[in-house]
């Protein structure tokens, strides 16, 4: 009688793991992969190799992607047979959530549904599970909210970054399916115009075979997200102020937009 397989590894130890042998996980919230993203990436761990492993599992005697799928398809690209993996337990499903919910690149969408899945998973309160994912309440039940959004309106929104959770939660807003698609079919329409339209990446402006760095640009996409919260947070203040600001409150604000705007100066290099 054969060893079982998860007798072979032990938990947080990395191991070359033939790539034939690993199957997705069934129960990965992430549902789309960009195919220009897999490319790009096989490019890149062509140039500087794996930066990262991936993490893996066993279950039911198979080896089972935890985390990094898109780099065994990166791999599988590059003809590559070997990958490398650091070992993990527990139950495939919160394991699964849990690596996606501490992601950094996951759409709000993605993110959402990662959070209502493992609150089904753990079938936990609101209060339970902003504990564990690190959130307050009224944020995690905004995130909830968006994850009740119809599926046709999470399917479209999956493959676009741009929907962040605060123009989503426009949309979640409204009563009614019928009114729900049509103010996000608005707000596409309004973001997708050229003005309005996402900054491609250097690759991709330029045309060139280049993939770029990726650190540089999941930074990119963080400042823009941070842009986007200032420009949030300013609506906010503005629709919560009910009498004019004293003169301390002013000059409170105006130091902090100075810092902000002394630190983007130092930042971005001079013409």
């Amino acid at each position: 009688m054969s060893e079982p397989l998860n007798r072979k590894y032990e938990i947080g130890k990395v191991y070359p793991i033939n790539i034939n042998e690993l199957q997705p996980t069934p129960e990965q919230p992430r549902k789309y992969f960009d195919e220009g993203e897999i490319k790009a990436l096989a490019a890149d761990i062509e140039a500087n190799g794996l930066l990262q492993n991936i993490t893996f599992t066993c279950h039911e005697d198979k080896l089972i992607i935890i985390s990094g799928e898109r780099r065994v398809r990166a791999h599988n690209q590059l003809g590559k047979e070997v990958i490398e993996g650091k070992y993990v337990e527990g139950d495939l499903l919160t394991l699964a959530l849990m690596e996606n919910i501490l992601r950094s690149d996951l759409t709000a969408i993605e993110f959402a549904e990662s959070v209502a899945a493992l609150q089904k998973q753990k079938n936990c309160s609101n209060d339970d599970i902003a504990r564990i994912i690190g959130k307050k309440k009224s944020t995690t039940s905004e995130i909830l909210k968006i994850a009740s959004l119809p599926e046709k309106i999470r399917n479209d929104a999956r493959t676009k970054p741009y929907m962040t959770r605060e123009r989503l939660l426009k949309v979640a807003r409204r009563k009614d399916a019928d009114i729900q698609k049509k103010t996000y079919n608005k707000l596409c329409h309004m973001l997708e115009k050229p003005e309005n339209a996402p900054r491609k990446s250097s690759e991709k402006s330029q045309g060139n075979k280049k993939t770029g760095n990726r650190f540089v640009n999941a930074h990119i996409r963080k400042i823009e997200r941070m842009t986007e919260d200032l420009n949030v947070s300013y609506e906010k203040m503005h629709s919560k102020i009910k009498t004019e600001l004293t003169d301390e409150e002013k000059q409170g604000l105006i130091i902090a937009l100075e810092k902000m705007r002394t630190a983007i100066e130092v930042i971005i290099p001079k013409q």
